[in-house]
């Protein structure tokens, strides 16, 4: 993770709204990237900020807002904890943690509770976190799967929200494998957009750059909860034979990108 350094503008305008909805807290940015609009020929600057507060907020409550209020032309990913889980006993949470303090950019600091490690230097814990990525990948294989071996008929929504699932289950992994990080919402958007802090690869799968991209992603998405409410479960199959592909397309590519890191993090061990 490399340090960060936000313009002023930049700066203020982000910190404006975080202290107005989580104060008081610690703000620390730990990524910056350009994101792709509905428009290809337009992005917008896009933020990775940890706020650590006790004030009852999400991440997606705070990524929203400051999508609205900066016309969308400033957009970010935001994990919020409180300083208590700095604490964590899990390694690679620690190390994840760690590397935000150390080297992202502080926009404000809660001086009644300032954020520390208590392990120094942590490292990230890889045979564990190779575990969970394997874990993932055999969830997210078993859902496709299913909805790819089910004979029912009129059961589109069911099938999507098996889809949806086994992207979590991907996305999550990608995050533990690339981060060391394990996060505390679970929604398929905010996770990819998370993923986006160390590769394009949601963006190449799940583009937005028509109308049809973005009405195909919002089914994606939509939480598998949702089958709770919805008192209609089918939906047009070419819909689903789409996201299908795709998601078929996420999981071989994410598979291969993670064995890759998963590698490279293996030769950077100290050798006993």
């Amino acid at each position: 993770m490399r340090a960060i350094t936000l313009l002023k503008p930049e700066a203020d305008a982000i910190l404006e709204l975080l202290l107005k909805a989580a104060a008081p807290c610690s703000i620390y940015v730990f990524g910056t990237r350009s994101m792709s609009t509905v428009q290809p020929e337009n992005t917008n600057n896009h933020f990775d900020i940890l706020v650590l507060t006790d004030t009852p907020v999400t991440g997606s409550h705070l990524m929203n807002e400051i999508r609205m209020q900066n016309d969308k032309n400033v957009t970010a990913t935001v994990v919020v904890h409180n300083v208590k889980q700095l604490a964590t006993k899990q390694r690679s949470q620690q190390y994840f943690f760690d590397r935000v303090l150390r080297h992202g950019q502080r926009l404000a600091l809660d001086k009644a509770n300032v954020p520390y490690i208590l392990n120094h230097s942590p490292e990230q814990d890889l045979e564990t976190d190779t575990r969970f990525w394997h874990k993932c990948v055999a969830v997210a294989q078993f859902n496709i799967q299913a909805v790819k071996d089910s004979p029912q008929v009129d059961v589109t929504l069911c099938k999507i929200a098996l889809l949806n699932t086994a992207c979590v289950q991907m996305a999550i992994g990608l995050i533990r494998v690339f981060l060391g990080y394990t996060p505390n919402e679970f929604g398929l958007k905010y996770l990819l957009q998370l993923c986006g802090h160390f590769t394009d690869l949601p963006q190449q799968v799940f583009a937005c750059n028509t109308e049809n991209d973005i009405r195909l992603n919002k089914m994606l998405c939509a939480p598998a909860s949702m089958l709770l409410r919805w008192t209609k479960l089918d939906a047009e199959e070419s819909d689903f034979e789409v996201l299908l592909q795709n998601c078929e397309v996420f999981l071989e590519k994410a598979g291969a990108l993670a064995t890759t890191e998963l590698n490279r993090l293996e030769t950077l061990k100290p050798k006993l």
